[in-house]
């Protein structure tokens, strides 16, 4: 049995497998006949100039077919033939139009892919026809023939067919010297004087003075008459040839055969297809790498890549290939042909021919010598098993000896579990970090104490503390800083409530105190002694941090009757005071369960609002009056709910804030803003800044750089068009990180200001340390700027500090006219607010901005 029985074999099975496959699936893979009028996949149509069984169309079909298999088995690859060589002549393309026309006219197809010249050609002629303009991937086309039939077409991209003539000439050479004088066998067609002209240039390239004689010119029996007769020197190089000169046409590879049965002359090719048809071999163009290439292409383009992307396949995909009858034919050995050639039809090996039969035997050789080897171990460990089990035995009988005589020892080892049980014990009701009761202790103690205060007629106060910006710490200084922040904290804790109460971790940076108390307790006091104890500067690890806390409290019986009730309405006074600014405290009120829930409905129209986009900006103009010209705006985000209607950022802010929205949200106010900076920047006049308010939150987060690159890279925008607001309470949160952040941020070009200067924590320090180019001067000066006393001389401070410090002043709320001449007095020339113009939406402040210009 040889290679190529095996061969049509293998291929006999495959086609039955696949017709079965389709038969029982319905799935449609290749070869569609084009009458679905949509897919639900991809859609390629598979033009071929020739026809259906011609080696080298059918190689090239196959290999795209099984790449876009392999890719995604679901994408539908119709394949039509154009049958060229048989029918070479106008009247046939334009009865393949028609047929083609007909069967895609209201088919969606996404992609075309042609082999060869004509199939290229009528593809280029017809797609904006039947196709409208879809992409072309061509194959099997010579690189002079692609570049002049794509000239000025556009959406096309394909594999070059580099025929290696040259490798095919030199190997006949090295393996033949003797040879002189080639005959090539090429037809007239188009495609043939191709093939032909590439074989010329490659003998008349070669060192050798050799003669060569195209046979176009001749009929099938001329050239078999002339070739049987042909002298020792002489040799054969086969290319396209489906048709003689009187017209007859017969296949290449039916040909190719019947000439080496009568011919004594060597034959090589440079085509994949011809091996096994007569002819040694050569350096073999392959169509299934052809193929292979451009369905590549092809899938690349499916996948989204742009076309100017791509680039054409520009290399030989050839490999050397002999066919063994035919070596030994011409008395050439297998070691002289190129390492790594591809030989078919060599003789079966022994081996390779009982192969299955040899590979079973051996299995059941090698299965039963495990057999073996398993039985013996079994003896082994059973032996060893006999043996061990004796020896437990004994040890059996030592350690009954052992055990009776040991009955101090059991009693040390009695106490020892009574302390690890007492260890148990303290871990369960204290926190291992702190050393304070835990959640499950606090409750205990609160049931006792309900029962004092229920026996004497009393009552229990419980505060719920909560450590402000604890997370920004260890954010910003790690875990470890955070810990030994939380030990020193609880040890000032402990301090303080001594023996008058008690106070527990009941975890991360939340605490809770409970306290017996009288009618004549000052709660108010006591709760203002916790604050005093703990709102103070804290070394930590050499790290100077500044603690405050938020304490909300509640009293049993009147606020609550049981533990949760009572840390439920602590906890809601606890969150007023954080919204209320922080570092406060107070008791809970009934007010605060509205409050809660209005909060709770505010955080879920949040989240609804980012899901349906109910977010807009609007631009406030800064304006210079010396200059009388708009410099910048100032965006300012407005919210429109579908439930709440207008909410005002003072409402919303904070609590997208403590939800982590703020991210989400100020991503989308700089993605707006950047596009609103691009549409005011579009010329070459002075630059318009656009400042965006920043959070805290914004700063802290890891991605927020690298978001605001991002956006400047999609959106195209210069980073000098924005400007970056933040507040001073910002920087109290976690000063070193944010500086840090606004440093990366300031490189990048865009610049910083500082807004609400004087209304927090103003610190020269930050003017010095900080990368900041404006200052902004909040409302509040400006409300009282003629007003006798500090708010007039800090203005004017703050002013003259800026100008010496080369900022930039924006002077903010400016609604009246004798404000806006106090600060030009003062050289503060560019001023915001109502006095020159509301906060505008974008068409406004466009045409606003024009109108200045």
């Amino acid at each position: 049995m040889n290679k190529k029985y095996l061969f049509k074999r293998r291929n006999a099975i495959i086609c039955s497998i696949v017709f079965i496959s389709l038969f029982f699936n319905m799935k449609t893979f290749a070869m569609q006949d084009g009458s679905q009028h949509s897919y639900d996949y991809p859609h390629v149509l598979l033009i071929n100039s020739y026809h259906k069984g011609f080696g080298w169309t059918d190689t090239q079909t196959d290999a795209i077919i099984e790449a876009f298999r392999t890719y995604n088995e679901n994408i539908i690859v119709s394949v039509e033939y154009l049958d060229w060589k048989r029918y070479p002549n106008e009247e046939n393309l334009d009865l393949q139009y028609g047929v083609i026309s007909h069967k895609y006219k209201y088919v969606n197809t996404d992609l075309i892919i042609t082999t060869d010249d004509i199939a290229m050609e009528f593809a280029i002629q017809h797609r904006d026809g039947i196709f409208a303009g879809k992409p072309i991937v061509y194959t099997g086309v010579l690189e002079e023939s692609a570049i002049r039939r794509t000239q000025d077409v556009e959406n096309i991209i394909g594999v070059y067919e580099v025929l290696d003539s040259a490798g095919t000439v030199d190997l006949m050479l090295e393996l033949q010297p003797e040879i002189h004088n080639i005959y090539v066998v090429c037809d007239a067609t188009e495609s043939g004087k191709d093939v032909s002209h590439a074989i010329v240039e490659a003998i008349e390239s070669s060192d050798t003075n050799l003669s060569y004689r195209i046979l176009d010119d001749l009929s099938y029996e001329q050239i078999m008459t002339l070739l049987e007769g042909a002298q020792e020197g002489n040799a054969v190089i086969m290319g396209t040839y489906t048709m003689d000169s009187q017209g007859k046409k017969k296949s290449n590879e039916t040909f190719s055969k019947e000439l080496a049965e009568i011919t004594t002359l060597p034959m090589y090719t440079v085509y994949e297809y011809l091996l096994d048809y007569g002819v040694i071999g050569g350096s073999l163009l392959s169509g299934t790498m052809q193929g292979t290439y451009g369905a590549g292409l092809a899938i690349g383009l499916i996948e989204g890549t742009p076309m100017e992307s791509l680039e054409t396949v520009n290399i030989k995909p050839v490999y050397y290939g002999f066919d063994y009858i035919y070596l030994e034919k011409n008395n050439i050995d297998l070691e002289d042909i190129p390492a790594g050639s591809v030989v078919i039809n060599r003789p079966i090996s022994y081996y390779e021919m009982h192969r299955e039969v040899i590979l079973i035997y051996s299995g059941v050789t090698l299965i039963l010598l495990v057999f073996v080897i398993i039985l013996s171990y079994n003896v082994k460990m059973r032996k060893k098993a006999q043996k061990d089990l004796e020896e437990e035995h004994n040890a059996l009988v030592s350690t009954y000896e052992a055990l009776t005589a040991s009955e101090e020892e059991l009693k040390a080892q009695n106490e020892e579990l009574i302390e690890q049980q007492e260890k148990i014990n303290y871990l369960a009701y204290n926190d291992f970090l702190t050393k304070l009761p835990n959640r499950l202790h606090m409750e205990k103690y609160f049931a006792k104490l309900v029962k004092n205060t229920n026996r004497l007629h009393s009552k229990v106060m419980m505060a719920f503390i909560d450590i402000d910006n604890f997370n920004y710490i260890n954010t910003a200084h790690g875990h470890q800083i955070g810990d030994r922040l939380l030990q020193e904290i609880s040890d000032l804790f402990k301090s303080y409530v001594q023996d008058k109460g008690t106070i527990g971790r009941i975890g991360g940076d939340e605490f809770i105190c409970l306290v017996g108390i009288e009618e004549r307790f000052d709660c108010k006091d006591y709760i203002d002694g916790l604050m005093d104890k703990i709102n103070r500067s804290l070394e930590i690890s050499g790290k100077q941090l500044f603690v405050t806390a938020s304490i909300g409290y509640a009293i049993y019986p009147d606020d609550g009757l049981t533990y949760d009730e009572l840390l439920i309405r602590a906890d809601m006074a606890m969150y007023k005071m954080k919204s209320m600014g922080k570092a406060k405290a107070s008791r809970f009120d009934i007010e605060m369960n509205q409050e809660m829930t209005d909060k709770i409905n505010l955080t879920n129209a949040l989240k609804y609002a980012l899901l349906k986009d109910e977010f807009h900006l609007v631009y406030q103009p800064q304006y210079n009056s010396k200059s009388q010209k708009i410099v910048g705006y100032e965006a300012l985000i407005r919210w429109n709910s579908h439930t709440l209607g207008q909410v005002s950022p003072i409402r919303f802010i904070p609590i997208a804030e403590s939800t982590g929205d703020i991210v989400e949200i100020g991503k989308k106010v700089i993605e707006e803003a950047a596009r609103f900076a691009k549409r005011i920047n579009n010329s070459d006049g002075d630059i318009i800044k656009v400042a965006v308010n920043i959070s805290v939150v914004q700063l802290l987060h890891s991605d927020f750089v690298d978001i605001v690159k991002t956006i400047i890279e999609t959106e195209k925008v210069n980073p000098k068009w924005f400007e970056f607001e933040v507040t001073e309470s910002v920087l109290i949160k976690s000063f070193d990180l944010v500086n840090k952040q606004l440093k990366v941020i300031s490189e990048m070009g865009i610049d910083i200001a500082l807004d609400d200067f004087g209304t927090g924590y103003s610190s020269l320090t930050y003017l010095r340390k900080l990368p900041i180019s404006t200052l902004k001067i909040d409302k509040t000066f400006i409300d009282d700027i003629l007003n006798e006393g500090e708010n007039h001389f800090f203005t004017r401070a703050i002013i003259d500090i800026a100008h010496r410090l080369n900022f930039r002043v924006v002077a903010e709320g400016v609604e009246e006219q004798f404000q806006l001449d106090y600060l030009r007095a003062g050289n503060c020339n560019t001023i915001q607010g109502y006095l020159f113009s509301k906060p505008l939406i974008e068409g406004d402040a466009v045409e606003l901005l024009q109108n200045y210009k």
